[in-house]
């Protein structure tokens, strides 16, 4: 086998270890994905800084301590009929860990998996809004993350406190909630 296919076979097995598809990986190693198209394809040698920040990406991936975007949803669906205090702690926390995400690694780990539980309703409009909100930072967005249409009927997921802001955000979505209830600081 040359060392081209040895390199090849080692870009795809950190990929895959990572969880990417291919513009997570280009987003994690800084480049465009017809770059990495070409790194896959033998065109271009990538440099060894590419393979170091795929391993480093792949083993933060296995280590991770903090809720991808699957994650967060997968959360939110199990507390939102039972304990919507809990779903929306759970929607809080995964919005501010991802806010925290300081490597571009860590920004295209935060779009990888898919929920094993499906988010409906207005609880679906609330996580999917929040969530691409906080992936403003040019970071991949997952494909299931899908733009949230919004609510027929006016809904708030915690009671109001009148007199308090809403947020305006939220609230051209159909969703009520207190500016307030949002911050987590």
């Amino acid at each position: 086998m040359s060392s081209r296919d040895r390199l090849r076979e080692r870009l795809t097995a950190l990929i895959e270890a990572a969880g990417f598809n291919r513009s997570q990986a280009a987003h994690a190693i800084g480049c465009t994905p017809s770059r990495l198209g070409d790194y896959l394809a033998g065109r271009t040698i990538p440099s060894a800084m590419v393979l170091l920040d795929l391993e480093d990406a792949a083993e933060q991936a296995a280590n991770r301590s903090w809720m991808r975007a699957s994650d967060v949803i997968d959360a939110v669906a199990t507390h939102c009929e039972s304990d919507p205090m809990w779903a929306m702690r759970m929607l809080l926390q995964g919005r501010d860990q991802s806010l925290a995400l300081s490597t571009p690694a860590r920004r295209a780990i935060w779009a990888t998996g898919t929920p094993l539980q499906p988010l409906t309703g207005p609880w679906k409009t609330l996580a999917y809004t929040m969530l691409r909100e906080s992936a403003r930072d040019g970071r991949p967005i997952p494909r299931w993350l899908a733009a949230p249409m919004p609510l027929r009927e006016p809904w708030a997921p915690l009671p109001l406190r009148h007199g308090r802001a809403l947020d305006d955000g939220l609230a051209k979505l159909g969703i009520e909630i207190n500016e307030r209830e949002l911050a987590t600081a």
